[in-house]
């Protein structure tokens, strides 16, 4: 995501980024001939931008990468890691060194062995500036991972070795306790670098280009185009468990394509809004899930507007959150209380969840006297006598619904004139990358339960920080929590919910939503692994019943 949700995923209005991802839909075919072929139908709001693990900055491309890559472990129904290629772990030296043993028989689709070479060449890769990769700060738990970064030391030095073709040993700096979910993101995967001196620059930016070792292969993708095919990968290292032997993608913008599509059965499964999912509450086939999501407005502090707090806590004060989810989202979606969501940790003395604690209504809350109060504030600190703000968004049903109702709010309640960009996916992608905005309209999505996944983006020198907030308490409290607190859960506990605070204060975002999504799946599929945390599905074992 980011701020642009690897599975670790951003929404830049409406399409999940960096990371968790834009939940992936599938369908049954829609002839009984072809389902007993094993083949789904699927889409996706957003095209892929990028296969190369260093460049992924968005939750489509994360997505398709889960399944067509595999690393050393995947996330199960409960968010928790298990074995992938990994068959062994042993944790050592008070938590800071991991000992990991491999398959022998994983396999890249050229023909090559996966070694734990290819995931040491992969990390190194990434942490390298010249690859610029946005998700550099996964790497800050292993040694002179953050040096490395920033160029202060050689990639070589970084905290992994291979000892032993198949024996991977990592060294941490930091220990967590949540590393080895860490691990299984789509930011650890191994390499080829073999393919990728083979390929340059144009390594991972379209299908031939391209090497795997997951459940699949991708196929007719161009690097732009709107459709791709997954086939099943015959070298796949487990490829008994793997029944489906097709999964076609369509980019679909529209909800109301999409659902129409569904209804002709010419794609069996689809992601609802809102008004659909409040059609369909009775339909068996419903399924409600948690997108692991906080959807939320980032602030470009360049902006001399955007950087005034009082301005900020405003538009916060303004919105009517519990309207916004019941009466624009309508999907199940939670009003945000903090910059994060429920069940990403519990107090360890009360029990309590995060989002309890670390709740700011002071300017989370929908109080428009006083929000009307703080705009008139920051007028006159801004020696002005009104002000017109612009909203970038993408161009799909759902961010445009959500501007249009935060548009509708701010210029009711505040008196504050609203612009909204809407923009392709890509084209949002590269402008806030860029710096090249005021207000965005966004989300995080999370690839395991923990507040720092979504705490740490607003680190002041997090790549993904695209807002530029900077807050020496705030980066000190994480730093406690990230250091000498990491083993000691109530202290690192009370780190985190200091640093939520301290970022809800000063407004560095607009927390706005904890996302969930009503999707229709077909009951013929079965087999398919649902993350309770954040939705996510997993094909490996899934299969069309006849």
């Amino acid at each position: 995501m980011s701020l642009l949700t690897k599975k670790q995923t951003l929404l830049l209005c409406g399409v999940i980024l960096i990371g968790g991802g834009i939940f992936a839909v599938t369908a049954h075919s829609k002839t009984t001939k072809s389902a007993t072929q094993q083949t789904l139908n699927l889409s996706q709001t957003a095209p892929i931008t990028s296969l190369d693990v260093a460049k992924i900055t968005d939750s489509v491309s994360s997505t398709a990468l889960s399944q067509v890559g595999e690393g050393l472990y995947r996330l199960n129904a409960k968010s928790q890691a298990e074995n992938a290629l990994a068959t062994k772990t042993t944790v050592s030296d008070r938590g800071h060194r991991y000992t990991i043993d491999l398959r022998h028989d994983g396999k890249w689709s050229n023909g090559d062995p996966v070694t734990a070479q290819d995931f040491v060449y992969s990390w190194e890769r990434t942490l390298n500036p010249q690859s610029k990769s946005e998700f550099t700060y996964q790497f800050a738990n292993i040694k002179n991972a953050t040096a490395i970064a920033v160029g202060k030391k050689s990639p070589s030095s970084l905290g992994v070795k291979a000892v032993g073709k198949y024996r991977l040993a990592i060294t941490l700096s930091q220990p967590a306790a949540y590393f080895k979910q860490m691990l299984a993101s789509t930011t650890y995967y191994p390499l080829n670098k073999k393919a990728v001196n083979k390929y340059g620059k144009q390594y991972g930016s379209s299908a031939k280009t391209t090497v795997y070792n997951g459940p699949f292969v991708l196929t007719n993708w161009t690097g732009t185009s709107d459709t791709w095919t997954l086939k099943k990968n015959a070298r796949y290292a487990n490829a008994k468990a793997v029944k489906l032997q097709q999964l076609n993608y369509k980019v679909i913008k529209s909800t109301a394509t999409a659902y129409n599509l569904y209804q002709s059965k010419r794609l069996d499964a689809v992601t609802l809004d809102g008004e659909q999912t409040t059609q369909n509450k009775n339909n068996p086939n419903l399924k409600s899930l948690s997108q692991g999501r906080i959807g939320f407005m980032q602030y470009n502090e360049k902006d001399k507007v955007a950087a005034n707090r009082d301005l900020r806590t405003a538009i916060s004060l303004a919105i009517n959150r519990k309207q916004l989810a019941d009466q624009v989202l309508k999907n199940g979606s939670l009003p945000a209380k903090t910059f994060g969501i429920k069940s990403m940790l519990k107090n360890p003395k009360t029990g309590a969840d995060f989002t309890h604690d670390a709740a700011e209504t002071s300017t989370v809350s929908y109080h428009p006297t006083q929000a009307k109060s703080l705009y008139q504030q920051a007028l006159k600190q801004l020696g002005k006598k009104s002000l017109t703000v612009t909203i970038t968004c993408g161009d799909d049903d759902a961010s445009k619904k959500l501007s249009e109702f935060i548009q509708s709010a701010l210029s009711t309640k505040l008196g504050l004139k609203v612009t909204v960009q809407s923009m392709p996916f890509t084209s949002m992608l590269s402008n806030v990358s860029k710096g090249n905005f005021q207000i965005n309209l966004t989300s995080w999505s999370m690839d395991y339960a923990d507040p720092i996944q979504s705490l740490q983006i607003l680190e002041s020198t997090n790549n993904s920080n695209m807002g530029h907030y900077s807050s020496k308490a705030y980066d000190s409290a994480l730093d406690a929590a990230e250091g000498p607190d990491a083993l000691k859960p109530t202290a690192r506990y009370a780190d985190l919910v200091k640093a939520a605070h301290i970022a809800l204060k000063d407004q560095a975002v607009t927390p706005l939503y904890e996302g969930r999504t009503g999707v229709l799946v077909n009951p013929k599929l079965k087999g398919v692994v649902y993350n309770q945390f954040n939705g996510s599905a997993d094909y490996r074992t899934a299969s069309v019943a006849k």
